[in-house]
């Protein structure tokens, strides 16, 4: 078997950055090389398994400054400001997001994405690399047959209950709102002479030929909206206990 060069891009807390740790390991148990390209807190956690690493934009808080990163994460996860607040992470930093990607897969033989990075469609576009994408929870597919309950406006849950018709139009004048916080990947898609393309948290985050859903089907059943090539994969597991410091953070 030729040994294959996979660059894998994720970005985020534990939970968004260990299911491909996972991936990672059992991808080098195999003879590839697996590169993981995500914020340089994460360097000595991918020394630490003797994991090729290389550092992406934006730099989050290390966890010896708990206090910055605690603030962080309280609003991150905020039912009501936490999206935006995410969103605002990433959007700001799209070229340099962009240039360190493209660095990152230089020879690389396959790209694996997770949603957030945002511009992991366009270096797989604009390089025209052999793409497949992934979600770690059924919410990502934003299926009207399934509809997600928004912790901000539960009543939504049970009017799109109502009839895939009605989550369509939900889903359209999301779409509608959206756009304008999208943006910034419209105009960098633009300058880099690609089209515009689908909405970047709707279709435009999955790949043409494969799409991986980590989860269960326990979590959830494919749906006739979901990408049509969507692997459910089950959880890709990865926990080990880090030391950072003197601070010991769990690895779940």
């Amino acid at each position: 078997m030729n040994s294959k060069r996979i660059v894998i891009s994720t970005f985020g807390s534990f939970g968004d950055v260990h299911p491909y740790i996972a991936i990672a390991l059992e991808l080098k148990t195999r003879g590839h090389v697996p590169v993981i390209a995500t914020s340089e807190v994460y360097r000595e956690k991918m020394e630490a398994v003797g994991l090729e690493f290389h550092p992406v934009r934006p730099d989050m808080p290390s966890y010896d400054q708990p206090d910055e990163l605690g603030e962080l994460v309280a609003r991150a996860m905020d039912q009501k400001e936490g999206p935006e607040v995410v969103a605002n992470m990433v959007l700001p930093h799209l070229r340099e997001i962009y240039a360190d990607l493209d660095v990152a897969t230089r020879g690389a033989d396959l790209f694996l994405t997770h949603p957030l990075p945002l511009v992991g469609p366009i270096i797989a576009q604009k390089k025209r690399l052999p793409w497949v994408s992934s979600v770690l929870a059924p919410a990502s597919f934003l299926s009207v047959y399934d509809p997600i309950v928004p912790p901000q406006w539960p009543w939504l849950y049970k009017l799109m209950r109502l009839s895939p018709w009605v989550g369509r139009g939900v889903m359209a004048l999301a779409k509608l709102k959206l756009d304008k916080l999208m943006q910034p990947v419209y105009e960098l898609r633009a300058e880099l002479g690609l089209p515009r393309g689908e909405q970047p948290l709707f279709m435009g985050q999955h790949s043409p030929t494969k799409v991986l859903a980590l989860f269960s089907r326990l979590m959830a059943q494919p749906q006739p909206d979901w990408p049509p090539h969507t692997t459910v994969t089950g959880f890709a597991f990865y926990d080990r206990r880090d030391f950072f410091g003197e601070t010991e953070m769990p690895g779940g």
